[in-house]
């Protein structure tokens, strides 16, 4: 019999393979070291407000190094609807960190934001040019993800929990690359340097905010 699964909810088995997924990504691209990230029933609270705003998680790192990687962290803002469509906008504050107990740091801004620019340069390859993987974390990584209503809905009111965990998977899918028909079916290596190949991805995900402050160049 086939499991009912909850809005948002994904198959064990799904879950599983995007755990596998960034694991063995990890061999190749993503030399961070990874903490608990938790989000608190509290913070939760705090954030969505009493119109139970959306919550957008951004990545970034810590200042200091541990041993030779660089230490990931996350913070949480409110976003809100904006207008119409599915645009989500950010409030400035308040921000958390999410480590095992939230930290405010709605007084200190522009920390968050130096953490999330440096991730930003390391999604670049800027921090380690020569590093297995950097010139293709761009493609890979995103910037933040935004938390849908539901799904916290479910794991904070339904279900009452003090806290959950934010993890790190990856899912594999195939993407549509659009060009020019050619001429043959076959194709020589020189031409495809200049081919002109389209593609329309946002990696955010979704489309961050632009004129957020937690969305530095």
């Amino acid at each position: 019999m086939t499991q009912k699964l909850k809005r948002d909810q994904l198959p064990p088995k799904k879950a599983e393979n995007w755990r596998k997924n960034f694991k063995e990504e990890a061999k190749h691209s993503f030399n961070l070291k990874v903490p608990e990230i938790i989000l608190q029933k509290e913070t939760y609270k705090t954030l969505i407000g009493d119109n139970e705003n959306r919550v957008r998680v951004y990545l970034g790192l810590e200042e200091k190094k541990e041993g030779e990687k660089y230490v990931l962290s996350a913070y949480a803002v409110s976003a809100f609807l904006l207008g119409s469509g599915d645009v989500y906008a950010d409030y400035e504050t308040p921000v958390f960190k999410l480590e095992k107990e939230n930290i405010n740091c709605s007084d200190n801004t522009q920390k968050v934001i130096e953490s999330i620019r440096l991730y930003r340069k390391w999604c670049a390859g800027e921090l380690d040019e020569n590093g297995e993987g950097a010139a293709f974390r761009q493609y890979i990584y995103p910037n933040g993800y935004l938390l849908t209503k539901f799904e916290l809905h479910e794991l904070f009111n339904a279900q009452n929990k003090e806290e959950i965990k934010i993890e790190l998977g990856i899912a594999k899918t195939m993407n549509v690359m659009l060009s020019a028909a050619q001429p043959t079916l076959s194709r020589s290596v020189e031409s495809d340097g200049e081919e002109e190949v389209f593609d329309y991805n946002d990696m955010c995900p979704p489309v961050c905010d632009d004129r957020s402050i937690y969305n530095p160049s």
